[in-house]
């Protein structure tokens, strides 16, 4: 489990950069392509409760430190994106159980679930910026900006799954349901 834990700290790492580097989809309106909360939530179905905060927290802190602005006027601080992950991070983890039986159909369905909840963090900072400045601005470009990775992660989420999955094999990662304690 460790093993596999630093991998997905890494390709997480590695994602974040990348992904500041791809351009954006033109005909979604500039969206950009989020990976790396395909790799958390990915990690959030098959890790223990312990190893998903703190692939969260890594990850949360990795964001916010490539995206913080350093302006001394705002209040947007490191530490916001881990809060804000944390809540979708919860609810991929909720659904562990159901995707650790292996059926490829709910497989399939929970990575859609992880594509529906990426732009999750881009709608929290919009509401934390708009919250700052005081001011609700709403456009069309503002609607796919946040909501295009989510729509660009329905078409990736899988293949990032089954990535994923063959990876866990190769490290001979096999994760377990939580069993309770007998005692």
């Amino acid at each position: 489990m460790i093993r596999f834990s630093l991998l997905l700290a890494l390709l997480i790492f590695l994602a974040s950069i990348v992904q500041r580097y791809i351009p954006p989809i033109i005909w979604l309106k500039e969206s950009a392509i989020l990976l790396a909360p395909g790799l958390l939530f990915y990690g959030c179905l098959t890790l223990p409760f312990p190893a998903v905060l703190g692939l969260t927290f890594f990850t949360g802190l990795i964001n916010d430190l490539l995206t913080v602005p350093s302006a001394q006027e705002s209040n947007y601080s490191i530490g916001t994106s881990i809060v804000l992950l944390l809540i979708p991070a919860l609810i991929m983890h909720g659904f562990s159980s159901t995707f650790l039986r292996g059926r490829w159909g709910t497989n399939l369905l929970l990575a859609e679930l992880a594509a529906v909840l990426t732009p999750f963090l881009l709608l929290g900072q919009y509401g934390i910026i708009s919250f700052e400045r005081r001011a609700f601005f709403y456009s069309d470009v503002i609607m796919w900006r946040i909501l295009g990775p989510g729509v660009i992660a329905i078409v990736i989420s899988p293949c990032v799954f089954l990535v994923l999955a063959y990876l866990s094999d190769l490290l001979r990662y096999e994760p377990q349901l939580d069993r309770p304690r007998q005692g």
